[in-house]
């Protein structure tokens, strides 16, 4: 049984029941659902698939909604694409400012590039950098005037329509939440979903916006915020907006194009150990298994790269086009899983002794750290708690104990957002009144569903009053009889 999570996207690829019964039996534990693509149609079969396929193997699978959010891309060019050949000098225009149809080149011979940012020729000056397709192009702007750009080739490349465009260090002047993201969430609240991701958020500010939507469209929505970090603003704010958010997404594909990219191994790390520091889940994601687009076995790199995130104590990995629209859907989730089971088997992914360097614990997290010395000096089989808000799975989590987390909860929504948070199976169980109660039910439960044995030891972990969120105060080593 592996502990990290694994995030597939939804795509073309993989639409079908047959294929999506078979990423969830090889250990697909979220879906993520990009609203870039798609319509509210497209994506809410996709949604109801999912949900037939995760009933039919009664197990939970969360579901994130991830945002556009304000996304520049390059408008419509041939068919055929353009090539931008290095140190040749190129035009980009806004699309408001419309080229006769089909026109390709400037009076003056230039090559001309449409991009959907309306706000181009003010917000861009000489020396501006901009990347194109993931960073592959890169152009210098050298002069603007009030209709167009002239930029410098810097790296060449064959170039589509709809390619994304970054502008490393340029305030964009735009909203991070836009028309679009307000039409989506609206349609994402009302199906249901477990997570909203933010796109491009640079600030705590950012994450209180969003808030303020959820509450004025469904004031009961206990949906849970993942704020995707792929801003050079966002790394700077981290622990502002950690304070917002319930749970992080390490964007890695924007994050190293808008910054150089080998800074990103480490600001990796930094933000998982923040994230652990305060028990809120983490997301590693983008282009962990990419040539298995195309390719049935990934490359030795991408092994790593898939290894070391574990290492680094993740929470979750993510698939993106691997599974979206790649080759292989079934392959990278298979690969994935195998390569987190191998790690965890090691000694590497191990919590270091005095990892968390806090000098006075509340008491719920003193209680976790008490049960992760439990388990290890008692060999228990498994930890048992019982959580009203997930909380407690999370501060139990954050310690990365070698053991199941069995999390026994009593609301459908909690138990699909906790399929997200490292090592913990939940599990659905009547409300209980009682403390006597809540640990009856809860052995009868783990025995029930074969998630322990006769003879084992358990942990069980859980507060008094019953029923009350963040409430961890009991530890109980019980014996399987």
């Amino acid at each position: 049984m592996k502990h990290t999570k694994i995030v597939a996207t939804i795509g073309p690829a993989c639409t079908s029941l047959a294929i999506l019964t078979a990423m969830l039996k090889a250990g697909m534990n979220l879906a993520r659902i990009n609203f870039s693509h798609g319509t509210h149609a497209s994506n809410k079969k996709a949604i109801d698939t999912l949900k037939l396929a995760a009933k039919k193997l009664d197990m939970p699978i969360g579901i994130i909604q991830d945002l556009q959010g304000p996304r520049i891309r390059i408008g419509e060019i041939d068919k055929k694409g353009l090539e931008l050949i290095k140190d040749e000098e190129i035009i980009l225009y806004p699309e408001e400012h419309k080229y006769p149809k089909g026109k390709k080149v400037a009076k003056n011979g230039h090559k001309i590039l449409p991009v959907d940012l309306p706000k181009l020729v003010k917000i861009l000056k000489p020396g501006s950098q901009v990347m194109v397709h993931d960073g592959l192009i890169e152009l210098k702007v050298l002069s603007v005037n009030a209709t167009q750009v002239k930029a410098k080739v810097i790296k060449g490349g064959m170039l589509f329509s709809n390619k994304g465009v970054n502008l490393p260090g340029v305030d964009l002047k735009m909203p991070v939440i836009t028309k679009k993201d307000i039409d989506d969430l609206k349609f994402g609240l009302k199906i249901g979903v477990d997570y909203v991701a933010l796109s491009f958020v640079g600030s705590a500010k950012d994450i209180i916006d969003l808030k303020k939507l959820i509450k004025k469209f469904d004031p009961k929505s206990k949906v849970q915020i993942m704020a995707k970090i792929e801003r050079e603003q966002a790394v700077k704010n981290i622990k502002a907006i950690l304070k917002e958010v319930d749970a992080i997404m390490v964007a890695r594909g924007d994050l190293g194009v808008e910054m150089n990219p080998e800074k990103v191994p480490i600001i990796q790390k930094e933000i998982v150990k923040l994230c652990l520091e305060v028990g809120k889940p983490v997301l590693v994601a983008t282009q962990m298994l990419d040539s298995m687009i195309k390719s049935p076995r990934p490359t030795r790199a991408e092994v790593s790269d898939v290894a070391n995130a574990v290492i680094d104590h993740t929470d979750a990995v993510m698939l993106s086009g691997e599974t979206a629209f790649g080759q292989y859907p079934l392959e990278a989730v298979k690969m994935m899983s195998q390569i987190i089971e191998e790690t965890e088997k090691s000694s590497y992914d191990d919590m270091s002794a005095g990892y968390f360097k806090e000098r006075s614990l509340p008491v719920t997290k003193a209680i976790s750290g008490s049960v992760f010395d439990l388990v290890k000096d008692t060999k228990a089989k498994a930890i048992v708690a019982a959580t009203d808000s997930g909380y407690t799975a999370k501060m139990i989590a954050r310690y990365r104990p070698d053991t199941k987390i069995i999390v026994l909860v009593n609301k459908p929504e909690i138990l699909r957002q906790l399929t997200l948070v490292w090592g913990v199976y939940p599990e659905m169980m009547p409300v209980c009144k009682t403390m006597d109660e809540l640990i009856v039910e809860s052995i009868k439960l783990v025995k029930k569903e074969k998630l322990v044995k006769k003879g084992d030891e358990i942990v069980i972990v859980t507060g008094q009053p019953v029923g009350k969120s963040q409430n961890m105060n009991l530890i109980k080593v019980q014996t399987i009889e």
